[in-house]
């Protein structure tokens, strides 16, 4: 029976800890500054994917400080700062080479600003989405913090086997095993991969990767999974607190990680800022590439070049459908509006393309979404994404009271359900907890049924 938490105190260890290093390991001063940690954190990351990649028998590939990183189930960008007088030649290179091996997919992670600054745009007109951007947080080690329940009955070590019976750990697959036994056993070590259990059953892991060095020597913290079962017990700080502890009797100063929220804070983790993704899927890859008058309209609606886009419209070499999906999926209006520019959007508009009310007030701001809203109403329940969803499904998703107010002056249906969850924009405000959407709907929908 699993007694109560116990809250750690500021010595106790929940891992044993390593004997000191033999040699003096540099790592990146105390002092750093968040610009000095996010640089870590991108190259830390950097070598985590290429020691995976050359585990599993890949390739790394350098030009114009771009380096892409290569295995069977996928190619990664990782982190390029590439001239701007390069910046084609060098991604068509990438791609070539990326399509002709073949990859599941191919991503691209960016600090930012990128560079150069138009990369969101090169990368959409050769086919890629826009992603999520990776959440950078950073924990001075020497303010690792302790003050926190943890099951009594928990037990934390490092497993250079891992070879667990688990099929609902996060993170973890027994496919990956024999790549974390290969780099346990590297000399230098840099990498440990710890175990939680409870009474003898695996509940969680975590991995610490160690770079070294005066510039970039961080330990990146990655694959932090909980069983849905064992969750909401503390068992995650846990995990990751024991790789913190363990990185610092190593000699180093910074723990780094990329985080979904502010979970890992109470650990002393603070926010250091956002990067950018990008993603390439196999059906786009197996694709013809885009033609030249296909890269040179994407990448002007990605820039806002307007100069560009009634220069290829006067030659005629633009699409005839300006709602049509671009290589990478996006319609050119979503692609104006994902990279921000607001010029491309309206000049796509007066030129036959359609602005969603969401896209309106995203880039355009609210005035422009409520002209659009009084002149066009049907918009209000128009459905859109993978999952048909209306702009109110939107608006409660973001929990944003300002533009559901907005939305419910052209009196939308309020039983439109996604196609994903069967639910309606109240449902989805009850979902993700936003409590004044959530009455503002229910008192709206009273007033349909009256």
């Amino acid at each position: 029976m699993t007694r109560a938490p116990e809250t750690l105190s500021p010595s106790h260890s929940l891992v044993a800890l390593p004997a000191p290093p033999s040699s003096r390991h540099r790592f990146l001063a105390p002092d750093a500054t968040s610009a000095q940690l996010i640089q870590a954190a991108a190259a830390n990351h950097t070598a985590w994917f290429t020691t995976n990649a050359l585990a599993l028998g890949g390739d790394v590939c350098h030009e114009n400080d771009a380096t892409w990183i290569c295995t069977p189930g996928e190619a990664i960008i990782a982190f390029p700062q590439i001239p701007s007088a390069a910046a084609c030649a060098t991604l068509d290179k990438i791609v070539a080479d990326c399509r002709q091996r073949k990859p599941g997919q191919v991503s691209c992670w960016s600090l930012t600003p990128t560079r150069p600054r138009d990369l969101g745009a090169r990368l959409a007109a050769r086919g890629f989405e826009w992603g999520w951007k990776p959440h950078w947080m950073g924990l001075n080690l020497n303010h690792l913090r302790s003050d926190f329940p943890v099951p009594d009955n928990l037990h934390i070590a490092v497993d250079d086997e891992a070879d667990w019976e688990v099929d609902d750990l996060p993170y973890y697959s027994r496919n990956e095993t024999a790549t974390l036994r290969a780099l346990a056993r590297a000399h230098p070590r840099r990498t440990w991969h710890f175990g939680a259990w409870q009474d003898g059953k695996i509940v969680g892991h975590s991995i610490l990767y160690l770079t070294t060095g005066c510039r970039h020597g961080v330990a990146g913290i990655y694959s932090v999974g909980v069983v849905p079962t064992a969750r909401k017990q503390g068992i995650g700080r846990a995990v990751t607190a024991a790789a913190c502890q363990f990185a610092r009797a190593l000699g180093c100063h910074y723990a780094l990680l990329n985080a979904a929220t502010n979970i890992y804070s109470r650990l002393g983790f603070v926010s250091l800022g956002y990067g950018q993704t990008w993603w390439m899927h196999a059906p786009t890859l197996a694709a013809p590439p885009p033609t030249p008058s296909q890269v040179a309209f994407v990448e002007a609606v990605g820039r806002g070049d307007i100069k560009t886009l009634s220069a290829l419209e006067k030659q005629n070499l633009l699409p005839k459908d300006r709602d049509a999906p671009l290589p990478n999926g996006m319609t050119p209006m979503s692609l104006a509006v994902q990279a921000g520019k607001p010029a491309s959007a309206e000049w796509l508009a007066a030129h036959g393309a359609t602005l969603e009310i969401i896209q309106a007030w995203d880039v355009s701001g609210k005035e422009r979404a409520a002209r659009l809203l009084t002149e066009f109403p049907e918009l209000v329940n128009r459905r859109s994404g993978n999952w048909q969803i209306t702009p109110l499904h939107e608006a409660a998703a973001r929990g944003d009271m300002e533009l559901a107010r907005l939305l419910l002056t052209a009196r939308p249906d309020p039983t439109i359900m996604d196609t994903e969850f069967h639910s309606t924009p109240l449902g989805w405000a009850r979902h993700f907890q936003r409590t004044e959407i959530t009455a503002l709907l229910e008192q709206y929908e009273a007033s349909c049924a009256e």
